[in-house]
């Protein structure tokens, strides 16, 4: 998996366009669907269009075929995680005083 739970992630790819390029927040892990698969969320089937790992997703501005939503669901190689380059970082600063890390 590319991802981690908690990481910031861009969504390279959607079935809808209106989503790619939004940064989202990677909430939970759903799990692993076969293409045409399905899982359970609060009485509704949730179709997974291809084999994949599966996250909650969170963000502004997001759509689904039902309208705007703060959360939705979407396969790992759809999302690129967005992480600092730790090595970059350590190679331009003059200390480790010189580095901020974000809680």
């Amino acid at each position: 998996m590319k991802c981690e739970q908690g990481d910031l992630a861009k969504i390279i790819f959607s079935i809808n366009k209106n989503n790619i390029g939004k940064i989202v927040i990677v909430d939970n892990y759903i799990g692993k669907f076969n293409a045409g698969g399905s899982f359970n969320f609060r009485g509704i089937a949730c179709v997974v269009p291809v084999a994949d790992h599966y996250w909650w997703i969170s963000g502004e501005g997001l759509s689904n075929m039902f309208g705007d939503t703060p959360k939705a669901y979407i396969a790992d190689s759809w999302l690129e995680p967005l992480r600092p380059d730790i090595n970059k970082i350590k190679s331009t600063a003059k200390s480790t005083d010189d580095i901020e890390v974000a809680a």
